[in-house]
């Protein structure tokens, strides 16, 4: 499995990380995409909703995507482009079904990732799960978008 946060798997503008959909693994991933989103010297409350709503969707991964007692594979990407911070979590599994009465839409934890991020997008397929996540930087913070 390939483990690539920290200086190998960030740039000035992006963080890119795989590891395994585990508790302890994805604690690491958390602590990586704040200190990410902070060496973008963005306020602390934005670094931390960041790092919150990622933790939350690796979470999620965690918790829903792989059978118990098996670590699949979780992906973290993390890109400025200008005025936007985008993150994206993937996993390869598949969403356990819900205990009868429940839904997928009862938990937590995308109401507070939506809560946090500007945007979200959730797809999930045969072939895994998809958080995407962006938020849109105010122009305050020296990130104005350049006309060509």
């Amino acid at each position: 499995m390939d483990r690539t946060p920290g200086p190998s798997g960030c740039t000035e503008t992006s963080l890119h990380c795989r590891w395994p959909a585990s508790p302890r693994d994805i604690t690491a991933l958390r602590y990586e995409l704040v200190r990410w989103a902070q060496d973008l010297d963005l306020p602390g409350h934005l670094a931390h909703a960041i790092g919150l709503a990622g933790y939350e969707a690796l979470t999620n991964s965690v918790t829903h995507a792989y059978p118990a007692g098996t670590d699949g594979p979780v992906e973290l990407h993390a890109s400025r482009d200008h005025d936007l911070i985008a993150v994206t979590v993937i996993d390869r599994g598949r969403w356990k079904t819900p205990p009868p009465g429940r839904s997928m839409s009862d938990g937590r934890g995308l109401r507070l990732i939506r809560g946090l991020a500007g945007h979200v997008e959730v797809m999930a397929t045969d072939e895994g799960t998809t958080v995407s996540m962006t938020w849109q930087l105010p122009n305050h913070l020296g990130f104005e978008r350049s006309i060509a």
